[in-house]
C-alpha cells in the first residue's frame, strides 16, 4: 500500500522515496488470546510473541527482516513477530487499520539511504511473503510435504520500486502529415504529468504553419475547456482576450499555467504553445460560399496543444497526437513534465518527431485510352490527406476542372452560383470525393456510358484537398491524361455465300463496352429478323444464324446491319416488336426516338401490307441510323443463301495401279462432311452360284476454305485394286435434316497398265512449245462496303450481285 499516493501498488510500481505499508488478510488472529496479548502483569504465563513474521525479498535474492522507516537516520523496524489481531491488517500504521493522514507509523521507506549514502532499496521487483509463527504449524502442517501456501504462507506479493525519474518515447520518429502517431510516458504511478507540443507559439495557424495537438477525449487526459483557457496570475485567474468568462467560480487551471523549468519570466505552457490569440485563420472544408474559419475553434483554442496526463498504477501512459493536411512539415519536441517538489524536484523528458509533407498519385488503368461507355478504374495513393478529391479538364470544360461524375462535365454548373465547373473549399459539390484505405491508397471506377464529352485528350486530377486547378498551392495533387475516344462497331460474316442448311456466324467489335450489347438486323424479300447479342469484356460479339433457320431460308440476297447504341447507351432506331414475332394485326414498325424526350417518330413498315422489302428496307434504316438526331453507328455487309451445290472436277484416265485425288467445289460451309464413292459402272448384282465382284473406294472428306467464293473438297485414290472397267463418283452431303441434300457426280475410265517399253535413243534435241493455260474465268464477288455512316446503300450493289450470280451459274454449267 503506497501511503505517499493512497493507492495499492501490489503487482505495480512504486518511486524511490515512497512510504509503503504492508496489508496482511488473514483468520489466524482467532488463534490468539487477546488477554495475553495486552495484559500480562495479571498472569504468571510468558506472553505470546507475534503469529504473523514478515519477509521482504529484493530483486538481488536477500531476504529483509526488518525496513527502514526514516530517509536518513537509518531508523528501522522489525517486521516479524507481529501481533495480527485482525482480520485485516496493516504494517506501517499506528494501529494496524486501513492508513490515513493520522495514523502512519514505522513503515517502509523507499527511498531510505543506507550508511554509504547509496539507495537502501535499489531499482528493482520486491517480493513479500506473510509467514505463520503458530504452534510450529509452518514446519508441521504440509502439503504433502511441501509448505502449505495459502494456510501457513502467503501467496507472494511484488512492487516494483523505480527511480523518481519520467521518460517519454515515440512509436515512430516520423509520420506523414494527416496521420496520427503516439507517445508513451514512464514515470511514477499516479503521478500527473503536463504534456505539450513545446515552442509552437509562433505558428499563425495558416496552412503548413500549424502544429499536431492532442486528439480529444483520451482516457488520463485532462485538457483545458476550450472556453476557458486560463493563466494564474491572479487568484482567481487572468481571462484570455478575447474569450468571456460567464462563469464566476471558474478558477485558474493546474493546465495550461503551469510554469516549466528554465523556462523563463513569466514563462506557462500557454505561452509556449499556439494560444488562442496566436491562432490564424485557415480554409473552411465545409461551410458553402466561405474561405475562412476560426481555426482556434479547430483546436479547442490551442488548448488540444497541451494536457495534464496521469499514469496509471504501473506507471505509464500512452497518448495520441493527431496531424493534418495543415501541419507544417517540420521537426516537433514533445516534453513531459512535473515538479514534485523539495529533493524531488523537477522531471522532465523530450521526444523529436518529424512530420513530413505526403503525396498524391494517380493513374488510370490499361492503355490510358478508352472508348465512351467503358468504366475507367483510377487509383493511386494519398498520404497527405484521408480523402483524395477528383475533377477533370480538356477541351472546352472550365480551365479550373469540372465535375467528373456529372453526366454532363462541360455544362456543370456549382449549385447556388453561375459558375461553371468546381470551386475550392467544398467537398459537397462537383468534387468527387474518395475515402483513402488504412494503407494510404484509393480506387474509383468512372463509368462514362452516359457521359457527355467529345473525342480528345483529358486531364484527371486527384488532389488532397477540394482546391481546383487554380489554387493548388496548399494541397498536394497527382495527374493522369486519358484519351477519350468515340466508339465504333465492326462486323463480318463467316462465309458470303451459305447453303441452305448450314450455319453463318456474324463477329465483331463493339467498342465502349455497351450494356445493350448491339442490334443484328437480317433483311430480305419477304424475310426479317432482328437479334440483339452481349458483347464480352474484350469488345467482342458473335452470333450464329443457325442452319435450322438458313434451310428454311429462301435462295437469294439478304443484308445483314449491326447496329450499336453509343453513347447514350439506347438504340435510338428500333422496332416496335420483333419483326419474325409480328402479325398483321400487330406490324413491325422501325421508329425514331424523339428527342429530349419527345415523342417518336416512325420510320417504315417492316412486316405487313405497304412493308419495305431486301435492300430498300436495309437502305431505309440505314438512313434513320444516319439521322443527326441518332447517335447511334451502325456497319453493314451482305450474303448470299443458296441451294446446296457440290461439283465434281474433271477426274481423267487412270491405268490400274495409278494414286491420284478427286477434287470438286461446293457453297457448303467448311467443316461440312461430304461422302464420296467410287464404283465400276459395270458392278452389278451377281448369281448366288456366283462369286461376287466389286472394284473401288469411298470415304467421308470435310469441306476446305476454296477461293472465288466456293469451298473445296478432294478424295485420294488408290487404284491398285481396281480392275479396267469406267467408274462411277458420286459426292453426298452428310449430316443434314433437310430434304434438300448436295450431290455431285463424274465417271472417268480406269485403264490396263501397259507393258514397260524401252525408251528410244533421241535423234535430235527439239524444244517444245509450252502450252499457254487460259485463268478460268472469274467468278464476280460482292465486296462488303466500307462501314461508315457515309456509305452508299444497298440498293447501288443489287445489279452487281445479280450479274454474279449469272456468272456463277455459267463457271458451275461448266
Amino acid at each position: 500500500w503506497d501511503l505517499t499516493t493512497g493507492t495499492t501498488v501490489t503487482g505495480g510500481t512504486a518511486i524511490q522515496g515512497d512510504y509503503l505499508a504492508i496489508k496482511v488478510n488473514t483468520n489466524l488472529q482467532s488463534a490468539l488470546s487477546s488477554v495475553r496479548m495486552n495484559d500480562t502483569l495479571n498472569h504468571l504465563d510468558t506472553p505470546q510473541v507475534g503469529n504473523i513474521d514478515l519477509k521482504v525479498k529484493s530483486a538481488s535474492g536477500n531476504t529483509y527482516n526488518a525496513l527502514f522507516a526514516n530517509i536518513t537516520d537509518l531508523t528501522s523496524t522489525s517486521i516479524t513477530q507481529q501481533n495480527v489481531t485482525s482480520p485485516v491488517w496493516y504494517f506501517g500504521t499506528s494501529d494496524g487499520n486501513q492508513p490515513s493522514a493520522s495514523n502512519w507509523a514505522p513503515n517502509w521507506s523507499t527511498g531510505a539511504l543506507d550508511a554509504s549514502g547509496q539507495p537502501a532499496y535499489p531499482a528493482g521487483v520486491y517480493t513479500v511473503i506473510a509467514q505463520s509463527r503458530l504452534n510450529g504449524m509452518y514446519d508441521n502442517y504440509l502439503n504433502g510435504g511441501a509448505t502449505y501456501t495459502g494456510k501457513t504462507i502467503s501467496q507472494p506479493a511484488t512492487v516494483t520500486i523505480t527511480s523518481n525519474t519520467v521518460a517519454i518515447s515515440a512509436n515512430v520518429n516520423s509520420v506523414v502529415r494527416s496521420k496520427p502517431f503516439s507517445i508513451t510516458i514512464t514515470g511514477k504511478p499516479n503521478a500527473v504529468y503536463h504534456l505539450w507540443v513545446k515552442g509552437t507559439a509562433s505558428m499563425d495557424g495558416s496552412y503548413n504553419n500549424q502544429p499536431p495537438y492532442i486528439t480529444p477525449l483520451q482516457t488520463g487526459v485532462l485538457q483545458d475547456p476550450t472556453t476557458y483557457p486560463y493563466y494564474a496570475s491572479t487568484a482567481a485567474g487572468q481571462q484570455i482576450a478575447g474569450f468571456a468568462d460567464t462563469s464566476a467560480a471558474t478558477a485558474a487551471l493546474d493546465n495550461g499555467n503551469y510554469s516549466f523549468q528554465n523556462a523563463g519570466l513569466n514563462q506557462d505552457i500557454l505561452s509556449n504553445v499556439a494560444p488562442a490569440d496566436k491562432f490564424g485563420q485557415k480554409a473552411n472544408p465545409n461551410a458553402v460560399g466561405s474561405n475562412n474559419w476560426n481555426y482556434d475553434q479547430a483546436l479547442g483554442n490551442g488548448t488540444y496543444v497541451y494536457a495534464n496526463v496521469t499514469l496509471d498504477q504501473t506507471g505509464t501512459r500512452t497518448v495520441q497526437f493527431s496531424t493534418t493536411n495543415w501541419t507544417k512539415a517540420q521537426q516537433y519536441t514533445v516534453r513531459v513534465e512535473q515538479n514534485f517538489g523539495g529533493t524531488a524536484g523537477y522531471k522532465y523528458d523530450e521526444v523529436q518527431v518529424q512530420v513530413q509533407k505526403g503525396a498524391v498519385t494517380i493513374v488510370a488503368a490499361g492503355s490510358q485510352s478508352y472508348y465512351l461507355g467503358e468504366e475507367v478504374q483510377f487509383s493511386g495513393t494519398n498520404t497527405e490527406s484521408s480523402d483524395t478529391y477528383l475533377y477533370i479538364t480538356g477541351p472546352n470544360l472550365p480551365t479550373q476542372g469540372t465535375s467528373i461524375s456529372s453526366a454532363d462535365p462541360r455544362n456543370y454548373i456549382f449549385p447556388g452560383s453561375a459558375t461553371k465547373g468546381v470551386i475550392s473549399g467544398n467537398s459537397a459539390a462537383g468534387f468527387q470525393d474518395v475515402s483513402v484505405n488504412g494503407d494510404n491508397t484509393w480506387s474509383w471506377e468512372w463509368g462514362t456510358s452516359a457521359v457527355a464529352l467529345d473525342a480528345g485528350t483529358y486531364t484527371v486530377y486527384a488532389v488532397s484537398g477540394p482546391q481546383d486547378a487554380n489554387s493548388l498551392q496548399n494541397v498536394a495533387y497527382g495527374t493522369v491524361s486519358i484519351i477519350i475516344k468515340a466508339p465504333f462497331v465492326s462486323a463480318t460474316a463467316s462465309q458470303s455465300t451459305v447453303a441452305q442448311g448450314d450455319a453463318v456466324y456474324i463477329t465483331g467489335t463493339a467498342q465502349g463496352q455497351p450494356s445493350l450489347g448491339v442490334n443484328i438486323w437480317i433483311l430480305g424479300k419477304n424475310f426479317a429478323d432482328l437479334e440483339n447479342e452481349a458483347v464480352n469484356s474484350d469488345s467482342s460479339f458473335s452470333y450464329e444464324l443457325m442452319g435450322t433457320t438458313t434451310q428454311n431460308m429462301a435462295a437469294g440476297q439478304y443484308f445483314v446491319v449491326v447496329q450499336h447504341p453509343m453513347e447514350n447507351g439506347v438504340f435510338d432506331v428500333y422496332a416496335t416488336v420483333p419483326p419474325q414475332s409480328a402479325t398483321a394485326a400487330t406490324p413491325s414498325v422501325v421508329m425514331t426516338a424523339g428527342i429530349n424526350g419527345g415523342a417518336a417518330s416512325q420510320d417504315f413498315q417492316l412486316t405487313g401490307s405497304g412493308s419495305l422489302q431486301g435492300s430498300n428496307a436495309a437502305e431505309a434504316l440505314v438512313q434513320a441510323i444516319n439521322s443527326a438526331n441518332v447517335d447511334d453507328t451502325y456497319t453493314k455487309l451482305q450474303m448470299l443463301i443458296e441451294t446446296p451445290v457440290i461439283t465434281v472436277n474433271p477426274v481423267g484416265d487412270h491405268n490400274v495401279g495409278d494414286k491420284f485425288t478427286i477434287t470438286a467445289s461446293t457453297n457448303l460451309a467448311v467443316g461440312d462432311n461430304v461422302l464420296f464413292t467410287v464404283y465400276s459402272s459395270s458392278f452389278q448384282p451377281t448369281d448366288k452360284t456366283q462369286s461376287g465382284e466389286f472394284s473401288g473406294a469411298s470415304g467421308t472428306v470435310q469441306v476446305t476454305q476454296g477461293t472465288n467464293g466456293l469451298n473445296a473438297l478432294s478424295f485420294d485414290v488408290d487404284a491398285s485394286t481396281f480392275k479396267p472397267d469406267e467408274y462411277l463418283v458420286t459426292a453426298t452431303e452428310q449430316g443434314v435434316s433437310t430434304t434438300v441434300q448436295a450431290t455431285g457426280t463424274a465417271l472417268f475410265n480406269v485403264l490396263q497398265a501397259s507393258a514397260p517399253t524401252a525408251t528410244p535413243t533421241p535423234v535430235a534435241n527439239v524444244t517444245a512449245a509450252v502450252p499457254t493455260t487460259m485463268p478460268p474465268t472469274e467468278v464476280p464477288t460482292t465486296v462488303a462496303p466500307t462501314k461508315t455512316p457515309t456509305q452508299p446503300g444497298f440498293g447501288a450493289l443489287v445489279a452487281l450481285i445479280g450479274l454474279g450470280a449469272v456468272a456463277l451459274l455459267v463457271v458451275r454449267r461448266h
